[in-house]
């Protein structure tokens, strides 16, 4: 017994299927378990990735690693797998040394249906191994030549249809052709979406209410009003949708700001033809991601025209008004956003949890507001929003009564202010910065600078819901509704300490 080989199973699934099943996975490891069994290996675990591609350069497969690593403190002789592709779909100079370093370590490497590849032999598992690259490959290609012809054709070669459309099927000169043909209902959101902000996109703000126009707005009234999102009304059918609850539910994905925003970019909404527009890896190297972050007009070069493929819902003339309207909205766009002081510390948040974030609006009317998607059925009903003027002066004012405290050389605030000037890196920099804004330089001082002496002293600040509409605005409902968590005096932040006044 003592000499019998210790094995371990790994099983990949290149994509997530819709439905979340795992059935591909599990087939693998079932073939693990059975020839483990057979061989008499003592079979002590399995690793699995799935959603993981092992073709695609810079593909990460977290239990593939934490495999390897097993292996290389020798808690196993032998790795059993049902194909040998789900070891490795990479070319040749990847698969030999990986196929080295398994063989130098001793491993043998089990394919329930392939065989078996032992240290003695490496440069058929290496050949096996690139076989497996080369069919990736060939299938990559042929997948894009089929696109390719299809899109030719005229038919639509993309995944979930956008908003506004669903998909019909008909043989045209022995190719299956997809057209995107309009939703009556989901157009008509469309369309009224649009009229509301080409109607209001000049109108100001009313004072303490939501503008008639604007994306969150307008994202309040649709999940309110029970209108369903594309993903939420094909949930049944092929998907799971938003965000599992405490009972592992998932439940309906709701209207954002940025899905409305995505959607109305959109150049399908016109009837042009596009192809997608990819996104940066996650680290800016070639083939770490590719993320579709939108799409693009297909013009034909001998017209310069776009391609036409199918009924619009917008006119254009619209659509280009509604193009310039979004192209003013966003993160600095408007100024305001940019100068907001708390929005920019990354601790201010909502009782929810929910970060608060500038409303893009100035004067009487600038307040941080809860980014909560507006019709979330958890967390408190409604929207949560102070006055932004009010909650700075609140903060800046409790920090300075913290400051002022310590000069009098009260233990507490003492012990704070010392953590504070630990935390900014230069104890002395930090107290004759102090000195200078309780002597007046506070407010001529550069944004920037402001936020990290308060990011010095807070780790949180968290605001609740107003009691009623009608203190929302008044100077005294910030110390009500605000609650700071000062850092922790001693090494590192921390959140012990809290003032609510």
């Amino acid at each position: 017994m003592g000499d019998r080989k210790t094995a371990v199973g790994y099983a990949r699934q290149s994509l997530g299927r819709p439905d979340r099943s795992a059935g591909s996975v599990r087939a693998q490891l079932v073939a693990c378990r059975a020839e483990a069994a057979a061989r008499g290996y003592r079979y002590e675990g399995e690793y699995v990735d799935e959603a993981v591609s092992a073709y695609r350069p810079g593909s990460v497969r977290p239990d593939f690693e934490r495999m390897l690593a097993d292996i290389r403190r020798g808690r196993a002789d032998v790795v059993v797998v049902n194909y040998l592709s789900r070891l490795s779909r990479q070319d040749v100079v990847a698969v030999r040394s990986l196929a080295d370093e398994l063989h130098a370590l001793g491993v043998t490497v089990v394919s329930a249906t392939e065989g078996v590849y032992g240290p003695a032999d490496t440069e058929e598992l290496v050949r096996r191994l690139e076989a497996a690259h080369q069919e990736s490959a060939n299938r990559s290609r042929h997948v894009s030549d089929t696109k390719r012809v299809l899109r030719e054709a005229g038919s639509w070669v993309g995944g979930l249809p956008p908003f506004g459309y669903t998909v019909t099927e008909a043989r045209r000169d022995g190719l299956t052709i997809r057209q995107l043909v309009v939703v009556v209902e989901e157009a008509e959101v469309i369309r009224d979406v649009v009229r509301r902000i080409l109607t209001h996109k000049g109108d100001e703000a009313p004072v303490g209410r939501r503008h008639p126009g604007s994306l969150s707005g307008i994202c309040a009234e649709l999940n309110a009003g029970g209108v369903l999102t594309k993903t939420a009304r094909l949930a049944d059918k092929w998907r799971a949708v938003g965000s599992a609850g405490p009972d592992g539910r998932r439940g309906t994905s709701l209207w954002e700001v940025s899905t409305l925003k995505r959607i109305l970019r959109d150049p399908r909404l016109i009837g042009h033809a596009v192809e997608p527009v990819y996104g940066p890896g996650p680290t800016g190297g070639p083939g770490t991601s590719r993320s579709v972050i939108g799409y693009r007009s297909v013009v034909d070069p001998r017209t310069s025209m776009p391609v036409m493929s199918h009924e619009p819902v917008l006119d254009t003339a619209q659509w280009e008004e509604l193009q310039a309207w979004l192209d003013t909205r966003g993160p600095r766009k408007g100024g305001a956003r940019a100068g907001s002081l708390l929005s920019g510390l990354g601790v201010l948040r909502c009782e929810c949890g929910a970060t608060m974030v500038s409303n893009g609006t100035v004067g009487a009317t600038a307040s941080y507001r809860c980014s909560r998607p507006k019709g979330a059925a958890d967390g408190h009903g409604g929207g949560n929003s102070i006055k932004r003027e009010h909650l700075e002066e609140y903060v800046v004012q409790q920090v300075f009564t913290k400051v002022s405290s310590a000069g009098e050389a009260q233990p507490e605030p003492v012990a704070l202010v010392a953590a504070a000037g630990a935390r900014f890196g230069s104890p002395e920099a930090f107290a004759s910065r102090a000195k200078a804004y309780e002597a007046g330089e506070w407010e001529s001082a550069p944004l920037a600078d402001r936020r990290v002496f308060l990011h010095c002293f807070i780790d949180r600040i968290e605001v609740t819901k107003a009691l009623s509409r009608g203190n929302k605005w008044e100077t005294y409902d910030a110390g009500r509704r605000t609650t700071i968590t000062w850092i922790t005096p001693g090494p590192g932040p921390g959140s012990s300490g809290t003032t609510r006044r």
